[in-house]
């Protein structure tokens, strides 16, 4: 089983003690093993101890007033909770519940100012780091409400050209198919007026271009509707990716391109497993439609890797879809996200899907994109996403 020794070196609290002082204070606390599931803290309940997780990963919980809890976050190794009970003994404001198995270090109150009470040095020690904690917590929260108005301002910036982009776009595309239904409807009707039985091509042009006027509608459609957002969920990004290429897979049996996801650990992430699914599936789209030309299909791969990332200073996830395709011209990468913007119109592409993707990653969530690209050497989708919304 792990020791203490160290465990509190990088523990904000105790920064101003010497190394013979965090010595001490941890020859006063206890290492355990908890199983996936035990509460740690509870909600409300009076705080008795501080923890330091060792190994494995914790959720943070509240009760939402309405009898039911909410995900709030998660904490990794090496990461430390429950400082303020040392001091003040006050009653837990979340509750801390195992989701995996996890190695604590749990220093109790009483112990911890039995050791201290006595030592006036420890004491003032103690009060400039608790001082110097509010003043950073303080100017922390004031610039992250700044840069969190300044992100919000610039998202919805962005998603208000985006949508006008496309309300202008899909004005033009309507038009035309609009246009050969009137021009195709009146034509039937002078057929009709004349007698001539034979109107099949005139039909089939209506018929044709009703149908291309509809996929319009429903394309737009999808970029509103990816604004529209749920209750949080308690998700793991990698399972979510998973599972999103399996059902690709699994809808298009014939030219889904085959992706590997890259192994490694879990990646918690407290979002909409709906809006993740439907940005790997219109990106899959891309790749097969584009990345490939269309008659060696079934050569068509693509490699899914997640790892840790910061965005606006706070911990997220940097998913990056990469295919090893024909690349994209260098003068098409600015305008790859516009919507209707597409290099395939004569296939029947209404170029919708990357605006779509761009909406909902900068939108409901909270993310960066970036799209790097060279003709010959394939290109890479990066999604930047915070762990916690």
């Amino acid at each position: 089983m792990p020791t203490a020794n160290g465990v509190l070196d990088g523990i904000a609290l105790f920064d101003s003690f010497t190394r013979d002082e965090r010595a001490a204070v941890e020859a006063q606390g206890r290492v355990f093993d908890a199983p996936q599931g035990h509460a740690l803290m509870s909600e409300g309940t009076e705080a008795q101890s501080l923890y330091v997780l060792l190994s494995g990963t914790v959720r943070v919980v509240r009760s939402d007033g309405m009898g039911g809890q909410v995900e709030v976050g998660f904490r990794q190794a090496g990461e430390c909770f429950g400082e303020m009970a040392l001091v003040d003994g006050g009653t837990r404001s979340a509750s801390i519940i195992a989701a995996t198995p996890v190695t604590v270090f749990e220093l109790e109150r009483d112990l911890f100012l039995s050791l201290i009470s006595p030592s006036p040095d420890l004491l003032a020690k103690l009060l400039r780091e608790l001082s110097r904690m509010i003043r950073d917590v303080s100017e922390r929260v004031v610039r992250e409400d700044l840069e969190r108005r300044a992100r919000v301002a610039e998202s919805a910036l962005a998603r208000h050209r985006a949508i006008t982009q496309a309300v202008t776009g899909l004005a033009h595309e309507l038009n035309t198919p609009l246009g050969v239904c009137v021009t195709a409807a009146s034509h039937l009707q002078d057929l009709a007026g004349q007698g001539i039985e034979d109107v099949q091509e005139p039909a089939a042009l209506l018929q044709s271009n009703l149908a291309r006027a509809v996929d319009l509608v429903e394309a737009f459609t999808a970029i509103a509707a990816c604004q529209h957002t749920g209750p949080l969920e308690a998700l793991d990004a990698r399972e979510v990716a998973e599972q999103a290429v399996a059902l690709y897979a699994a809808q298009h049996p014939k030219t889904a391109p085959s992706v590997q996801i890259a192994p490694g650990p879990p990646c918690p992430w407290l979002g909409h497993a709906g809006h993740l699914e439907r940005v790997l599936h219109l990106l899959l789209d891309n790749v097969r439609a584009h990345a490939y030309p269309a008659d060696v299909t079934a050569d068509a791969t693509a490699l899914i890797t997640l790892a840790p990332a910061h965005l606006d200073g706070k911990a997220a996830w940097r998913l990056t879809l990469r295919d090893e395709g024909g690349g994209v011209a260098a003068p098409h990468l600015p305008v790859l996200t516009d919507a209707f913007f597409t290099t395939a119109r004569g296939r029947g592409h209404k170029g919708l899907g990357l605006a779509v993707v761009f909406n909902t990653v900068t939108g409901p969530m909270g993310g960066r994109l970036s799209i790097d690209s060279r003709p010959g050497a394939g290109t890479s989708v990066t999604l930047v996403i915070p762990q916690e919304l």
